[in-house]
This record gives C-alpha cells, sequence and structure tokens, in this order.
C-alpha cells in the first residue's frame, strides 16, 4: 500500500510540474529567452565586445536619427522630406519591423490609389504583427516569425493612420509610427 501511495504522490508531482512547464513555454512562446517584463538588453546580450563598449566610434546612431534606406528595400520612387516622413510614391509601402521599431515609422502617401500594399518584412530577433488603424480602416497582418515577409493590402482614403506592432508589449516600447496620406505637397 505504502508503494502505491508513493506512486500516486509521484505522478501527481510530475503531472503538476509538466502542466506548470506548459503554461510557462506558452507565456514565453511569443518571445523565446526573454520575459515581458525585461527592459533594454545589455550590451553582452546583443554580442557586442568590451572593446566595442570603449570605442565611442562603433557605438549605435542616436535613436531618432534618420535611418538610410536599405537598398533593395525601399521603392526607387521614395525620398526623405524635411519634416523626416518618407514620400511613397506608388501601390506598394515596404516597412522592416524591428526590436522595438518601424523604418521607416513616418510615411507619406497621396490619396487616389484603389489600395495600397504593405510589404512588411521581420528584420528583428522576435515575431511582429503590423496593425493599421485610421479613418475606416482597421486592419492587421497575422503574426510572422524572424526573417519572414508578409503582405497586406489596404485600401485608404485622405487621413491619418497609426501603424504599429500590436503584439505583446511593442507598441509601448516604441514599435509604432504614422502613415500620412494627404493631396497636400511636401514641405521643404
Amino acid at each position: 500500500m505504502k508503494r502505491f501511495a508513493a506512486l500516486a504522490s509521484f505522478l501527481a508531482i510530475l503531472s503538476l510540474t509538466v502542466a506548470l512547464m506548459g503554461g510557462m513555454l506558452a507565456k514565453v512562446a511569443e518571445h523565446p529567452g526573454l520575459p515581458r517584463e525585461v527592459g533594454d538588453l545589455p550590451s553582452w546580450f546583443a554580442g557586442e565586445t568590451t572593446a566595442m563598449r570603449r570605442a565611442p566610434s562603433l557605438s549605435a546612431p542616436a535613436e531618432k536619427a534618420p535611418a538610410p534606406v536599405e537598398e533593395g528595400r525601399a521603392a526607387a520612387d521614395k525620398s526623405t522630406v524635411a519634416d523626416d516622413y518618407v514620400e511613397v510614391a506608388g501601390g506598394e509601402i515596404k516597412i522592416a519591423l524591428k526590436e522595438y521599431r518601424l523604418v521607416p515609422d513616418k510615411i507619406r502617401v497621396r490619396p487616389g490609389r484603389l489600395a495600397i500594399t504593405f510589404v512588411l518584412r521581420n528584420e528583428g530577433r522576435f515575431a511582429h504583427n503590423f496593425h493599421i488603424e485610421g479613418p475606416d480602416v482597421d486592419a492587421r497582418a497575422s503574426k510572422f516569425g524572424p526573417g519572414n515577409t508578409v503582405r497586406l493590402e489596404v485600401t485608404l482614403k485622405e487621413g491619418e493612420y497609426k501603424i504599429s506592432c500590436p503584439l505583446s508589449n511593442h507598441d509601448k516600447r516604441g514599435m509604432h509610427g504614422t502613415l500620412l496620406v494627404t493631396s497636400q505637397p511636401k514641405e521643404g
């Protein structure tokens, strides 16, 4: 009888452990290896060596510096305007999703197009999502992992739209921007 009780206790503890581990895995599946409440990653986590930390010339650029347009990422008809908006002429907008920002995060497009296709590339380490909301639009792309590209087609009219990654706390951490659909000429 004692063996039976010991076996039952062992099985109960084992099943509880498996259930708890399953719950923990489900919570971190969105961000493998990184708890949600963690702030900025330490430099060593990102692979930065001690020599890199000491050399100011190798440090990362300022957060708000205009991001260079990456080759193959931008349409040939994009240019940066004086108010930091990227002007897009055409029916396709390419956006890179990184931790925790969108590149570009300020976009201006002219109205009158039947549809705009967002080409969204996840260049980060974690899964991301894309959400656009504004005048008569509330559209989302499905969640997609690192290295993947998804397309989202949306019909837009004149107005201001919020673009963001609504996954977890990404929007709160700065992963959002503005899409401006206007017939006004660009400034500058």
